[in-house]
């Protein structure tokens, strides 16, 4: 299962719902038939979409069977699910979960740590990459996901190698 949203508040008193979406473009949550909420991807209740769309900067929801603000409000704080096989993935991208633990490595070869989170900050894609355990030095590298620093990435035997442009040594914040 894919993690794509979440449920944020009612919207109304008709059982319309706020959804923060973790999908690109934000408005692309529309484009499933079946959503699966729950608290996590193992416990999950199937809500076909009568309604989803893009209204000021949120979007708005509509799920069959939820008629209320009280059945919006006994889901409000679930995350939104949909089976990984119905995201159709570009062959130059990622999905965000594929990437999380992956060994990040120098073009030299040197580990850097292995991915603990993405992040998008407007412009681009972060990786947040902590040390492991193994390593002398400890911290973590929050690094562009951009072609300039990423050489390469094998989700088969989850590495990903970068290239650390001049200056990116800042992007490293030591830990004690």
């Amino acid at each position: 299962m894919l993690y794509i949203g979440d449920i944020l508040n009612p919207h109304g008193l008709k059982g319309s719902l706020i959804v923060f979406s973790h999908t690109r473009p934000a408005d692309a949550v529309a484009g499933y038939l079946r959503w699966y909420i729950g608290k996590d991807a193992e416990n999950t209740q199937v809500y076909d979409v009568v309604d989803c769309h893009k209204h000021k900067k949120r979007i708005l929801a509509k799920l069959e069977g939820i008629e209320t603000i009280e059945q919006v409000e006994a889901i409000k704080g679930m995350k939104i699910f949909v089976p990984e096989d119905e995201v159709e993935v570009d062959e130059d991208e990622f999905l965000w979960q594929d990437l999380m633990g992956c060994i990040v490595l120098d073009q030299k070869g040197t580990k850097l740590g292995a991915v603990t989170a993405l992040y998008e900050f407007g412009a681009q894609d972060n990786l947040e990459i902590k040390t492991t355990v193994d390593m002398d030095k400890s911290g973590e590298w929050l690094l562009p996901f951009i072609e300039d620093v990423i050489v390469d990435v094998d989700l088969e035997e989850k590495i990903i190698e970068v290239h650390l442009l001049e200056g990116m040594d800042a992007c490293f914040t030591p830990k004690s």
